[in-house]
């Protein structure tokens, strides 16, 4: 965390669960860190007893602030359009606030259902939204812009983040269990 990084801190004093701050500077026993949107808002972490790195050995120790994670850089437009913001597991930073941002973000753009791995996490927007068609007298179907090629078959059509994906692969792979099977006999 050198100055100018952007950092999650604890909100103590207000009403939201982590503030978006930069670093200001760095010590060996502090973090002085500005919130990024109230530049009046300038506070100090103190330094925790430092632990190995993840996956390093001993002698390269991990120094942690008291209620301070590092923040993910900002996606693009192109990025978000494409989807890149979909799946949780691809942030760099994978804690708390980092998956509360996300979420959000997602939300902000109308975007309610969010992969973290196989995990769907579904937000209630209290609102209806337009990712279904009206198809008078049968079941909702999905519109054709939830939908996006992958990149492995740019044959096979996959659903953006939604609840109607589960079902959709189980069902797949069922077809082809039963085309294999019955194909060797």
């Amino acid at each position: 965390m050198e100055k100018g990084a952007q950092v999650w801190a604890v909100d103590r004093d207000g009403d939201d669960a982590w503030i978006l701050c930069e670093v200001l500077s760095k010590t060996d026993t502090e973090l002085k860190l500005q919130q990024i949107d109230k530049d009046s808002n300038v506070f100090a972490r103190s330094r925790v007893d430092a632990k190995p790195a993840a996956g390093a050995n001993d002698e390269v120790m991990e120094t942690r602030y008291e209620g301070v994670e590092l923040a993910n850089a900002k996606l693009s437009e192109a990025d978000r359009a494409e989807g890149r913001d979909g799946d949780l597991i691809t942030l760099p930073h994978l804690h708390e606030p980092a998956i509360l941002h996300a979420i959000h973000e997602r939300f902000t753009y109308g975007k309610i259902y969010t992969w973290t791995g196989p995990v769907l996490i579904a937000v209630n927007p209290f609102q209806r939204l337009p990712l279904y068609t009206n198809v008078s007298g049968t079941v909702p179907q999905m519109k054709g812009s939830y939908f996006r090629a992958t990149s492995s078959d740019p044959g096979q059509n996959m659903l953006l983040p939604h609840q109607y994906d589960q079902p959709i692969s189980s069902i797949r792979s069922l077809h082809l269990c039963h085309f294999f099977f019955f194909t060797r006999q």
